[in-house]
């Protein structure tokens, strides 16, 4: 699956030639002060943050609070203490200390002299400075229990991806400020024996676009360690996904050099960060996929320089990058014998109707029904119109599956892929457990896909495969439909909506 997120360079690029403009004038200009923090290698300054001083920062950055609660069958569920919400630092405008001038450009990638070969990692990071982010100018808000990304911005941005972060107990303990960049972390989860439910309300989210919720296991303090990173998860550094992205402009607080731009496809980049991903939700109101993709590493592993998506076995190496799907469309299509007709599950209309709030329940079952036991199956259950709405069964290769088990993957790998069992070669179910002990990250995204145009989500895939190809159709969408083959500035009114995030026991969360 190609989450690259190439198309927010289109939207970011926007704000930055209008932040460019600014800092000419930034002296004279009644802007608020605040902490603009840079990745920092350890040459003459201290670990942790960098101020810009008087005018210099652009933007006040203040995460976005978004509750979750905590459940038990036998005491309900409680809020979980204060967690909010972060831009990932892609998003961010990256500016020069000195010159307060653009350091990144869509078009000429790395603009600054300090940033200018591969050589210069270790300057380009020090001297390249994050800004705090006007998150309602990127069309995000939350009331505090519901958030609604929209996919084109007031300001022209095009998507996001944020992450779910809370202070650290000890700096809670001593009262450290909110500003400080070191008081952070990203909460983590560890969904073992466990389940984890949202409601998402998105009716306009159409062909072309998909907005995600997924867990990584990018590390919980976004690779902030005081000699390469000091901007840390308050700043939203640190991201990491099973398709090896090579479009971040820091790894490990080197700076990506040289990378690629928006549509160079991934085989220039000087770093691929690659790590255990779990889509609980990649949907539009055509289709929906619940994919985990294990890895072969733990954590963030960026040893290596993949050529990703344009190689896909390369990613392989690596990662599953195509992961062991349960996609609703393209299973019914295949088990309803190639015929569209007899897809009545999930859309606009069906089943479980995409165009209404639903509540959305993954349950990670165990061998042993215990916390420590190795994860066994994904489980899928859906709550609308206070009706609980089972998961629907697909028969592959003669067997019936309702949920994501070894089983199920190797059924599937064998009648709809390449017949190489990817999923199982980097440690399958047990593999994704794993991840979980040391803790997974939460990641919210709204995105479209200039390389493959969403298709592997909505429509048919690839798009030369004849729609009797096991596994090729996946929705009803054509290539030309919806964005990037459409105007961006066409899908202004889409958004999406997350709200009443829970996790606890299985069967805590949901009636």
């Amino acid at each position: 699956i190609l989450k690259l997120q190439f198309l927010y360079f289109i939207g970011f690029q926007k704000k930055k030639e209008k932040k460019k403009k600014n800092t000419l004038v930034t002296k004279s200009m009644s802007r608020m002060s605040k902490m603009c923090v840079g990745l920092l290698l350890a040459a003459g300054y201290s670990a942790g943050q960098q101020a810009c001083n008087g005018m210099d920062c652009q933007a006040v950055e203040q995460p976005l609070q978004l509750g979750i609660q905590k459940c038990t069958k036998a005491g309900g569920c409680q809020k979980d203490g204060e967690t909010y919400i972060t831009m990932d630092a892609n998003w961010r405008w990256l500016q020069h200390e000195d010159t307060y001038t653009n350091c990144w450009d869509q078009y000429k990638m790395w603009v600054n002299p300090d940033c200018s070969s591969a050589a210069d990692q270790q300057k380009c990071a020090q001297n390249c400075m994050l800004e705090g982010v006007d998150y309602g100018k990127y069309g995000v808000t939350s009331d505090g229990t519901s958030m609604t990304m929209k996919f084109k911005g007031p300001d022209g941005n095009i998507g996001s991806r944020l992450y779910m972060l809370e202070q650290k107990a000890e700096a809670k303990a001593r009262g450290a400020s909110k500003a400080d960049p070191s008081s952070w972390e990203y909460k983590t989860f560890n969904l073992l024996n466990k389940e984890f439910s949202f409601t998402v309300e998105a009716p306009k989210l159409s062909c072309g676009i998909n907005g995600p919720i997924y867990f990584v296991e990018m590390n919980k303090d976004g690779d902030m360690d005081g000699t390469y990173n000091s901007a840390g998860p308050l700043y939203g550094t640190g991201y990491c996904d099973a398709q090896c992205p090579g479009d971040m402009h820091f790894v490990k607080g080197r700076a990506n050099i040289p990378i690629q731009n928006a549509q160079g496809g991934g085989a220039d980049s000087a770093w691929h960060a690659c790590c255990n991903e779990i889509d609980l939700w990649e949907a539009n109101n055509v289709s929906t996929a619940v994919t985990p993709h294990p890895c072969e590493a733990n954590g963030t592993d960026v040893t290596g320089t993949y050529a990703c998506p344009n190689g896909a076995d390369k990613c392989r190496e690596t990662c599953d990058h195509a992961g062991c799907d349960f996609a609703s469309y393209r299973l019914q299509y295949y088990s309803g014998g190639m015929n569209g007709a007899k897809v009545n599950f999930y859309g606009n209309g069906l089943k479980v109707d995409a165009s209404k709030p639903v509540t959305v329940v993954t349950q990670f079952v165990t061998d042993d029904g215990t916390d420590t036991g190795k994860l066994k199956e994904m489980r899928r259950v859906y709550v609308q119109d206070g009706k609980v709405i089972q998961n629907m069964n697909a028969t592959v290769a003669g067997n019936t599956h309702d949920s994501i088990t070894d089983g199920f993957c190797k059924d599937q790998a064998n009648t709809f892929d390449d017949k190489v069992q990817h999923f199982a070669a980097k440690g399958g179910m047990a593999k994704m457990g794993d991840s979980f002990t040391r803790g997974m990250v939460l990641v919210f995204s709204l995105w479209d896909d200039k390389e493959a145009h969403m298709l592997w989500l909505d429509g048919k895939y690839p798009q030369n495969a004849s729609d009797s190809t096991p596994g090729a159709v996946r929705g009803t969408c054509g290539p030309n439909e919806g964005p990037p083959m459409q105007p961006e500035q066409n899908y202004a009114d889409v958004t999406t909506s997350y709200g009443n995030l829970k996790y606890g026991e299985i069967g805590s969360t949901f009636p």
